[in-house]
């Protein structure tokens, strides 16, 4: 479980347990950055608080009265923590430094472990000073629902080595402390580093003399704990640190080899798609985020976006089944059903809900359709049957909110706001048509399984008609793709002016001289009043009727045709608008090459993800940012989705149907892989277990997989179909052409 090595040293990362979030930059620094909580979205969170602003180490050589505070000039991103190295940046101290920090996963508190090494001659005399600012504050949207930070945060001294900090108007508290040798210690909101931070917190310094010998090393440790409950967890939390720092990492480490060998992807000669595989695994580990009282559920990105999201978890989910963790999904979809039902009630799906539980977003169109077809890939990948009653009921009301309040004209299109969250294009868009279709088809399914033949006759019929709307209503025939919309021209003409100013915004021109265009042709065919597809921004949902396979087979084709090419795609995948052109995402992307994958494209599809690929470690080693190449978050919970997806759902061809005990695979291997084992081991779905071994080479289709359940298992390949229940069932399939 090796590490990967930074060049970019002012770059963020990003540790966590499922408690604790670590954030600063590359070279051991916490600088200010946000925007949410302005300023405060790094540091040591214990969501819904913040602990600390952050924390750093002043060495000073009293022989040649050189004082610096440390700076580091290597940083290794490891999945489990962090790990600084410090060989060039003290200065001319003969001293090379490493910190090694981490966040154990059940327990409220970070480590951070310091090693100095004397590498010159002679003894060395040190005085240390490790320093840190305690910032006590609640999570972003907070104030809105009257949870208020106190004046200031109150220090009690509890011994030389150990403090309390609490926020005088909550029960919010952290406990700071070292092993580090002596009893000289500071105390007062006065106190700083090297950064003048914002929060209005107090400094802790804790100071040391050491005598090092050459050759030798001394060892000492931070300890940090908190509690949104009491002083009495906080300092239980602290005790847990401060004994049991090196089990807790032992037991950290444990949990990362299981999730790497869990669904452990590998392809003969393919070394770069294993590593990327494996990181995209522990990403999201680093992403879920435990609040007592509140819940478990995997966030949407750190550091900006640290709290739990509708939209985001409907994509996220789907790659976390694949990757095996289904306590995971039921988790996240639990906690955001009952958001849900507490602040809507109505079968509306949240959007987006903080670590304090405050929903600030109660729910965009797409979000609530994406949800209701998620639930029954939920279900096929677990078998939960009381997990899918729990949630059918919700999404009886939920097709209800799509179908009546959002679809007053009642063309089977609801308005809103979709994935795309600009300004005025609260339409009817493509994306929430095309899930409201699938939610009717997952409707459907539901309602058979639970034997009620009434209503899945009812969403069967309307799945049908949607169905044919969308491929009817969106297709834009002459540019052979999809429309971002379905209006009037008298509901665009109103927006036009903002369109404008967005496109200008991007420098595109003659954007104005487009959309008139199209108005003028709607106004000159006399169809000004009626509904008519739109290609506004070329955004990436267009792509959505292709990924959710509901797109005339020859209607899929030629989008997908026209979208292969530089107006949709670019260096590291697909734009978020064809039009502007400024922008990927590995959401964009992922979706892109699902779309590819559905039809049949795998070559099409690997293409799409190896120009994602190109982004992963650019700014946080191991990792993809939010926006491709280089910004928005260093983590995103989405890129699961991305990668997981593509490669177990279609690639592999994984289908499971979890309570009739049934696995159906149809692998398509993307040619590049001709003649390569291609092998995913350890695969979970519900309470089984699988290994998947495929070769595909010269029209032959060999391997093996291992069924210890007994499951039967069903492989479909090139007009050729095998079905067994065999424990291994080795695989020659020539096939026929179908």
């Amino acid at each position: 479980m090796a590490g990967i090595t930074s060049k970019h040293p002012f770059n963020l990362y990003y540790n966590g347990g499922e408690y604790v979030k670590i954030c600063g930059s590359q070279d051991g620094y916490f600088p200010d950055f946000g925007h949410h909580v302005a300023n405060e979205m790094g540091g040591i969170w214990l969501h819904p608080i913040k602990l600390l602003d952050g924390f750093w180490l002043k060495l000073t050589d009293t022989k040649r009265n050189i004082s610096v505070w440390s700076r580091a000039d290597g940083f290794t991103s490891e999945p489990w923590g962090s790990r600084f190295q410090y060989d060039h940046g003290l200065s001319h101290i003969p001293i090379a430094m490493e910190r090694t920090q981490f966040a154990p996963e059940q327990v409220k508190g970070m480590t951070a472990g310091y090693e100095l090494r004397h590498y010159g001659e002679g003894e060395l005399h040190l005085k240390v000073e490790l320093l840190v600012r305690t910032d006590l504050r609640a999570v972003w949207f907070s104030d809105e629902v009257g949870v208020h930070k106190g004046s200031g945060d109150q220090a009690k001294v509890l011994n030389p080595r150990e403090v309390l900090v609490r926020d005088p108007e909550n029960d919010w508290f952290v406990q700071v402390g070292t092993d580090l040798p002596g009893d000289q210690l500071e105390v007062g909101p006065e106190l700083y580093g090297p950064e003048f931070t914002t929060g209005v917190g107090c400094g802790i310094a804790f100071h040391t003399e050491l005598t090092i010998p050459a050759g030798e090393s001394r060892r000492f440790n931070l300890f940090v704990a908190g509690s949104y409950v009491s002083a009495e967890e906080c300092t239980a939390s602290y005790r847990q640190l401060a004994v049991g720092h090196q089990e807790l990492l032992a037991e950290k480490l444990a949990v990362y080899h299981a999730v790497a060998d869990r669904a452990r992807l590998t392809i003969e000669g393919e070394d770069a798609w294993n590593e990327v595989f494996t990181w995209a695994k522990w990403n999201n580990q680093w992403l879920i985020q435990k609040v007592d009282g509140v819940g478990r559920a995997l966030t949407a990105g750190g550091p900006t976006y640290p709290w739990w999201f509708g939209c985001d978890n409907t994509y996220s989910l789907q790659g976390v089944l694949a990757i095996g963790d289904p306590q995971l999904a039921k988790d996240t979809l639990n906690l955001l059903l009952q958001k849900s039902e507490e602040v809507n009630g109505n079968g509306r799906f949240i959007h987006e809900v903080t670590t304090l539980g405050a929903v600030s977003n109660p729910g965009n169109t797409q979000e609530t359709a994406h949800y209701i077809a998620f639930v029954w890939d939920l279900f096929r990948w677990t078998g939960d049957e009381e997990l899918l009653r729990r949630h059918y009921a919700y999404c009886v009301k939920g097709i209800d909110w799509l179908l009546e309040e959002m679809d007053p004209d009642q063309d089977l299109f609801p308005s809103g706001y979709g994935i795309i969250e600009i300004a005025g294009l609260n339409m009817e868009l493509v994306d929430s048509a095309v899930y409201t279709a699938k939610a009717l088809q997952a409707m459907a399914e539901m309602s058979a399984f639970l034997q009620d033949a009434t209503a899945e006759s009812k969403y069967r019929e309307l799945a049908t008609r949607c169905i044919e709307a969308v491929n009817r209503s969106f297709w834009q025939e002459e540019e052979g793709l999809y429309a971002d919309a379905v209006a009037p021209a008298s509901d665009v003409a109103p927006k036009v002016d903002y369109l404008v100013s967005l496109a200008e915004a991007q420098g595109v021109t003659g954007y104005r001289e487009y959309v008139e265009g199209l108005l003028a042709e709607a106004n000159a065919n006399g169809t000004a009043s009626e509904d008519r597809g739109w290609l506004l921004n070329k955004n990436w949902v267009i792509v959505t009727p292709m990924e959710a396979g509901i797109a005339d087979p020859d209607k899929a084709r030629r989008a997908l045709n026209h979208m292969r090419n530089d107006t949709f795609i670019g260096e590291y995948g697909t734009y978020l608008s064809g039009t502007f052109q400024q922008g990927t995402m590995t959401i964009s992307t992922g979706v892109h090459a699902v779309a590819e994958a559905v039809n049949g494209n795998a070559n099409a599809a690997l293409d799409l993800l190896n120009r994602m690929r190109r982004s992963f470690s650019r700014v946080l080693p191991g990792s993809f940012s939010e926006m491709s190449p280089d910004y928005g978050c260093v983590v995103q919970a989405w890129t699961i989705y991305a990668l997981a997806v593509p490669f177990v759902r279609h690639f592999f061809g994984v289908e499971p149907f979890a309570s009739r005990r049934e696995l159906k695979l149809r692998p398509q291997l993307p040619s590049a892989w001709s003649g390569k084992a291609c092998s995913l081991e350890q695969l979970v779905i519900a309470d089984a277990e699988f290994d998947l071994s495929l070769t595909e080479k010269s029209g032959a289709l060999t391997g093996y997989i291992r069924n210890e359940a007994g499951w039967k298992v069903t492989v479909e390949w090139n007009g050729q179909t095998i079905s067994s229940e065999d424990k291994l069932i080795e695989l020659t399939m020539s096939g026929q052409s179908s």
